[in-house]
């Protein structure tokens, strides 16, 4: 069994019952590229050394295949050369001998798309479909690649059907992530080591599915981009030098004396908002000290990103917020400040558990203040542009 790597002392609120310590492998695939199968899992930890004298055997050749480990952040990666015409494989170690038949790559399904990709659970399918028309309208996305964690409020089926009534998508795929989150860490960077799933998704979903598409938008379902240009997010990350763009975000809000209240049996809705929160910090000692929720030193949100996947190096790893081990990533051009997504507080069923450290319930509503909050005349605009009923 996998071994948390977290201090006894802060596995906190059933750490023990939301840690994966169960999963070797999520999926294993054909890659994009002749002679290649991927294995991909949450991190190996302190299975590494059983994993490393691992024997791979292609069948049905018999040929003994080489293999490289890549260990990520929360994420491992096992790539195997294989002979031509190999159609399983036998992996025989400390860990056991078991058989495995990888799968057909189908990165061809996204070929020239623009696509719109997520990981979810049990958001509402209103929302879903919201999301997807506003991206579809206002940026140009006409695909979605939807991978659903385990909701129980709806089965996968019924999330493909939500999207099948969006029209305009020229390609939809829902994928069936049934893994376990992750226990979370404390703040903005304590203890985030043990919520493997998402990072697990994003890489499935670049070498799985998303190799030859056009560009993909980072997008999780309570968040909607924004441009000071009236520009497509995809368009930019398409002309950009790099190959991505990456963007910052603003908190939008709800108010006790002025938002409206959701109908009964429908959720509220992301138009109902026309408020964000003014970015703030303040300085202390010459350093930021962030006064909001989740904030870069400016005081706005953590970023998120678009990708031209064919230009992303094959060492790097998709994360939540960034993407690592990319050069291009970390050049100070890579931050587009034209784009701003908008974090909507209230399009969530706070999952989120509540503890000493994370005070934050994102239903409860502010009294409305001038000072802190800015009228959101760009989305107002983008929402009058969207067809919301087809």
């Amino acid at each position: 069994m996998r071994e948390p790597t977290r201090p006894v002392e802060r596995r906190v609120d059933n750490f023990s019952e939301k840690f994966d310590s169960t999963t070797l492998f999520y999926d294993a695939l054909y890659t994009d590229w002749p002679g290649q199968v991927l294995l991909l899992g949450p991190p190996f930890a302190n299975l590494s050394p059983l994993i490393e004298g691992t024997v791979v055997t292609a069948l049905p050749s018999g040929a003994r295949c080489d293999f490289r480990i890549r260990n990520m952040d929360r994420h491992s990666q096992m790539w195997i050369s294989v002979p031509r015409g190999t159609a399983r494989l036998v992996l025989e170690g400390g860990l056991g001998s078991f058989e495995i038949t990888p799968t057909p790559n189908l990165s061809p399904l996204f070929e020239g798309k623009r696509v719109l990709f997520t990981l979810s659970k049990n958001n509402h399918l209103k929302w879903i479909q919201d999301w997807a028309r506003y991206n579809r309208d206002i940026h140009g996305a006409n695909a979605v690649l939807f991978y659903d964690n385990q909701s129980t409020d709806y089965s996968a089926e019924q999330v493909l059907e939500a999207l099948e009534a969006v029209s305009g998508l020229d390609q939809i795929r829902v994928v069936s992530w049934p893994f376990k989150y992750g226990p979370l860490g404390f703040g903005l960077l304590d203890f985030w080591d043990s919520n493997f799933c998402q990072y697990g998704a994003l890489e499935h979903a670049r070498w799985m599915y998303l190799q030859r598409a056009r560009s993909g938008l980072n997008s999780d379902i309570d968040e909607l981009v924004v441009s000071s240009k009236g520009q497509s997010v995809f368009e930019a990350a398409e002309r950009s030098w790099s190959g991505i763009v990456r963007f910052h975000g603003l908190w939008v809000f709800g108010f006790a004396d002025r938002t409206p209240r959701a109908a009964p049996q429908l959720p509220i809705r992301h138009t109902a908002f026309d408020h964000y929160l003014k970015p703030t910090s303040r300085r202390r000692f010459g350093i930021f000290l962030a006064t909001d929720v989740f904030p870069t030193p400016s005081g706005l949100l953590n970023t998120k990103w678009a990708v031209v996947p064919c230009k992303c190096p094959k060492n790097a790893q998709w994360t939540v917020h960034e993407i690592y081990s990319w050069r291009g990533m970390y050049s100070h051009f890579s931050i587009d400040r034209s784009f701003l997504y908008r974090h909507y507080r209230e399009v969530n069923d706070n999952w989120r558990p509540m503890t000493e450290d994370w005070q934050f319930d994102r239903v409860q509503r502010e009294k409305f203040d001038p000072v802190r909050f800015a009228y959101d005349e760009r989305m107002v605009s983008n929402f009058s542009r969207v067809h919301w009923s087809s």
